[in-house]
């Protein structure tokens, strides 16, 4: 049993909650809050918490930390450690991560899954251990800045044991049942490869140069193109200083259109990048929007747009609609709407603004884009990337791709386990996969299997690649394709998040995809009457893999290299806890005699 108590603290409310529970399940609390302005503060709490000036909820959390080892979280990257109550807040809102923490045990187990029903405004959140207790402390601050007459908000508590990844499913599936919008539709075309131009090329980028890339990419089995940023200004200087007016750079490509039908010609998708809430102090445009701004960034020579003016949000939708149709565009990268925030400088609520909220304008921007295009093109593809990967992301986008990691293979493995906890059946996307034309076949490998579990998107110019690593990209991405329904949409269990994931595995139907990123770590193979085929990927510099086998097993054994060819072939019974030679960034597979 778990003791645990809830503080509900209202600062300016007229409605107050306190109670201590005894938890061992699944549990959900909602609070009914009745906005009086005129009544002030009326309780003080317990811990300290941040100074609010504004009307705002505080959840005040408090739960014995027994067993707990780790804290899972949309934004925790490579950290899961535990810390003090005394850290600072993390921001969450529609455009920066989702209200759910889960604190696990050594075994990946969940002791505890906080979230809140509330996935669009600003929420504050604080967790750690109250040194004086060895208890947990976890504050939940929301802003109701903009609430007129009251406020609904749900608590759920989940104390089940269970698999840490469980229960953060499991709240992504409760989200689905409180909004009112579905998630945006996941064509197939948003599950096959990608070719991405922002690592190859950055902004240096010409339709002659595009084009040889697209040649080869189509070859190699990739079927789309995103085409990053560089095509709307001739400065290659890395800024966003040209944003805003959303014309072809003519020195870069002369026909845009064509340069769109060349790649549709190929049987490959265009998708074209966009910096939202960009626009920059060099723009034609900046004239018309240079008072209407959260902010103004010095280093990118750019200001962020307002989406509280009416006007903003119907530039950038039409902007949007106008490319789609005039190019037949396939999809859009919409990117750094987690820009959309509210900055030291951010102006007050004033004349020409349509919301207080900044939130719930994002929400009435990304609505109307969705409703605009999907009119247009159902099948449109839309990318956006961590952070702003909540759930009401997934209602105007069904591509959400990790952050930019650059040959990072344990960020982009971690991200994308990440993503897939909370993403439902929206693709899931690596951050663009690149590499030195001088690496080895066996370290490009390993990194593609630091991604196969997701749908795989790469930045490198492919005529540079030596003989071996084509091989290697060419053998990972028509693996990834073949598997996809296993690797993307099967049951998926990423072991361990305290050490980042050593382990991954998918499962569908009679086929199990485990990859194992530590030599040292012993891969347990799933029993299940259905399972007959068994993939297990190296994703480590070592030339063999220890597997557990729950009871023994005659199997037709195939192992492959990091390209793909086979090495050896045979036929061994295994139980128990074996050591079977795999090659570095290679594989093996079991298929089970009599199955």
């Amino acid at each position: 049993m778990n003791d645990f108590t809830i503080t509900c603290q209202v600062n300016k409310i007229n409605s107050k909650c306190t109670s201590t529970i005894i938890c061992d399940k699944l549990e959900e609390f909602q609070y009914v809050l009745k906005y009086d302005d005129s009544i002030g503060s009326q309780i003080h709490a317990a811990a300290e918490m941040p100074t609010i000036e504004s009307p705002c909820i505080c959840l005040h959390i408090e739960h014995k930390a027994l067993g707990i080892a780790g804290v899972w979280s949309p934004g925790s990257g490579l950290r899961r450690n535990l810390t003090g109550d005394w850290i600072s807040a993390s921001q969450i809102n529609l455009s920066h991560s989702a209200p759910v923490l889960c604190f696990f045990d050594y075994n990946g187990q969940n002791r505890l899954t906080i979230a809140l029903s509330e996935v669009s405004r600003d929420i504050l959140s604080i967790a750690g251990i109250h040194e004086e207790t060895g208890e947990l402390y976890i504050d939940l601050l929301l802003s109701l800045s903009s609430i007129a007459d009251s406020h609904l908000l749900s608590c759920r508590v989940d104390c089940r044991s269970l698999p840490f990844h469980s229960a953060v499913q499991d709240i992504s599936k409760w989200w689905d049942t409180l909004l009112p919008d579905a998630p945006m539709p996941v064509p197939e075309s948003s599950r096959l490869p990608m070719y991405s131009t922002w690592y190859s090329y950055h902004q240096d980028m010409t339709h002659a140069s595009l084009c040889k890339e697209y040649e080869q990419a189509v070859k190699m089995g990739m079927k789309a193109v995103i085409i990053d940023d560089g095509w709307q200004t001739t400065d290659n200087n890395r800024g966003y200083g040209f944003c805003g007016d959303w014309e072809p750079a003519v020195p870069k490509f002369p026909d845009f259109q064509a340069h769109i039908k060349q790649i549709h010609a190929l049987g490959m998708k265009c998708l074209l990048w966009y910096s939202v809430p960009f626009i920059g102090e060099y723009s034609s445009i900046w004239p018309r929007f240079k008072d209407m701004l959260l902010g103004f960034n010095t280093t990118l020579h750019a200001g962020i747009l307002d989406p509280r003016y009416a006007q903003v949000r119907e530039y950038l939708i039409s902007t949007y609609e106008k490319a789609v149709t005039d190019w037949d565009l396939d999809g859009l990268k919409l990117d750094f709407i987690d820009s959309f925030r509210q900055y030291p400088d951010s102006p007050a609520y004033q004349e020409g603004m349509d919301f207080q909220e900044i939130q719930d304008a994002v929400y009435c921007l990304m609505i109307g884009i969705f409703r605009r295009l999907k009119d247009i093109k159902p099948d449109l593809l839309i990318e956006f990337r961590q952070t702003y990967i909540g759930p009401q992301m997934r209602r105007f986008g069904n591509i959400l791709r990790v952050s930019d990691c650059p040959l990072s293979g344990i960020t982009n493995r971690v991200g994308i386990a990440d993503l897939k906890l909370t993403s439902g059946t929206t693709a899931v996307h690596s951050d663009m996969l690149m590499w030195h034309t001088d690496e080895t076949p066996e370290n490009v490998a390993i990194q593609l299997i630091n991604c196969i579990f997701s749908v795989l998107q790469i930045s490198v110019k492919l005529d540079t690649l030596s003989v071996p690593q084509r091989k290697v990209l060419e053998h990972y991405l028509d693996f990834s394709i073949r598997h996809r329904d296993i690797l993307q949409e099967g049951d998926f269990t990423p072991e361990n998040p305290l050490m980042l994931y050593p382990v991954i595995r998918s499962q569908k139907d009679h086929t199990c995809i485990t990859a194992v990123y530590d030599s040292e770590r012993i891969a347990t193979l799933p029993q299940d009457g259905c399972l007959s085929e068994y993939w297990i990927l190296n994703g480590y510099p070592g030339s063999s893999l220890s597997l557990s086998f729950q009871e023994e097993g005659c199997y037709d054994v195939s192992v492959f290299d990091c390209m793909g060819t086979r090495v050896t072939q045979s036929t061994q019974t295994f139980s128990g806890i074996c050591r079977v030679p795999v090659p570095a960034g290679g594989s093996i597979l079991l298929q089970k005699q009599g199955s």
